[in-house]
């Protein structure tokens, strides 16, 4: 009878309630060790299930990102109003500094055009008057 309990509480699955009720209302130490066993392989094979749909989900998730790097079109995330107004306003100030700089660059080559011809102007020594 003992072996047949114990047996029983080995192979024990979540479905058999009332076996398990029968089996929890034991007295034998042998009976209530086969049941804590039984509950953590059941435990242990929830976790694994869990860890494999994690597994899953992560391989989803890499596959996207490769797909993402090859080169296949991405969708850009909606962004808020205020982050909006903010790539606006950084917008603008990448445009003023492009003017500066080309502004910059103008009167450097004036500058330089200036110098040329005054250096072009002096007479050599070495020349007749």
């Amino acid at each position: 009878m003992r072996a047949a309990l114990l047996l029983s509480a080995c192979f024990l699955g979540l479905g058999a309630v009332a076996q398990a009720q029968d089996l929890r209302d034991s007295r034998d130490p042998l009976v209530a060790h086969a049941l804590q066993d039984a509950q953590r392989a059941q435990s242990a094979r929830e976790i694994e299930a869990s860890n494999a749909q994690d597994r899953a989900r992560t391989a989803v998730v890499l596959r996207e990102l490769d797909a993402q790097r090859a080169g296949a079109p991405t969708l850009r995330p909606l962004t808020d109003p205020s982050t909006a107004r903010m790539n606006q306003d950084l917008a603008q100030h990448y445009a003023e500094r492009a003017r500066s700089v080309d502004q910059l660059e103008r009167l450097t080559q004036d500058a330089l055009d200036e110098s040329n011809a005054r250096i072009r102007a002096i007479k050599p020594a070495s020349e007749p008057n």
